[in-house]
């Protein structure tokens, strides 16, 4: 993430919550994993497992609870080795946005659902430079760029949403 928004040309700042990555289920032909999305590594690797369980039923129960009591942004279901079936998205995940607040007078990047402000600045622009960073870092579905007056000036989609990685046909490579 980019460390200079914390502090720097802000009206007020503490540390952001540490950023946790997407939770991705595997299932197999025995059990069904539920661990930390890691990009890199082997479907194989027990590395950032959280759960398992014998069906994926129990697992898409445990992952929907977890999802809603953590802050995990996403969960990521696959289908096969290299193929995403569905993403289910934490509500705290779901919007990020950029919006003026007339107290500070200043423009803040905020979750919609959430009582945090990541940062706030007097430039706009920087604020968008930051929003788009912090929608990357944290994983968050949308991210709304709002005017002065609380109208949404553009909607940037996740990138799993803009690769559209759950269509037929789009795969990872393994």
């Amino acid at each position: 993430m980019d460390t200079d928004i914390v502090g720097v040309g802000s009206v007020g700042a503490v540390d952001p919550p540490a950023a946790k990555p997407p939770i991705e289920v595997r299932t197999g032909e025995e059990r069904c994993v539920v661990r930390e999305f890691q990009p890199d590594s082997s479907d194989e690797a027990d590395d950032g497992v959280i759960s398992e369980y014998r069906n994926q039923r129990k697992a898409e129960q445990a992952v929907t609870k977890q999802l809603s009591n953590s802050r995990y942004p996403c969960a990521l279901y696959w289908e096969t080795d290299t193929s995403v079936g569905s993403i289910h998205w934490n509500d705290l995940f779901e919007h990020l946005r950029v919006e003026y607040s007339p107290f500070l007078r200043a423009w803040k990047v905020v979750p919609a659902e959430d009582h945090f402000m990541f940062c706030s600045v007097y430039d706009f622009k920087q604020a968008c430079r930051y929003a788009k960073s912090i929608q990357h870092h944290y994983e968050f579905k949308h991210l709304e760029i709002r005017s002065r007056e609380g109208d949404i000036r553009k909607l940037v989609d996740h990138r799993f949403l803009r690769q559209s990685i759950t269509e037929s046909g789009v795969q990872f490579d393994p």
